[in-house]
């Protein structure tokens, strides 16, 4: 684990978060608030990228929050602060 300036990520992020595709290269990240100050910078392919720009469906958000949720439990991070 690796830690930027202001967001934690994984050293290893080889996945697009919400469909799970590898990639060689990330194309955009996303970030996900945790609390007041905490964040989770995520990969997305450039296929779920145009869909978050046009909107997600309710079933996809649903995905993946609860994948950056676990996420966040995992690296000790809460929502309320």
């Amino acid at each position: 684990m690796t830690h930027g300036l202001y967001y934690p990520y994984s050293a290893a992020m080889n996945a697009c978060t919400l469909c799970s595709t590898p990639l060689r290269a990330i194309p955009g990240l996303g970030i996900y608030l945790v609390g007041h100050r905490g964040a989770i910078q995520y990969p997305l392919c450039l296929k779920c990228i145009k869909l978050a720009q046009k909107g997600l469906p309710s079933d996809q958000l649903r995905q993946l929050d609860d994948k950056l949720e676990k996420r966040a439990t995992e690296l000790g991070l809460t929502q309320t602060q």
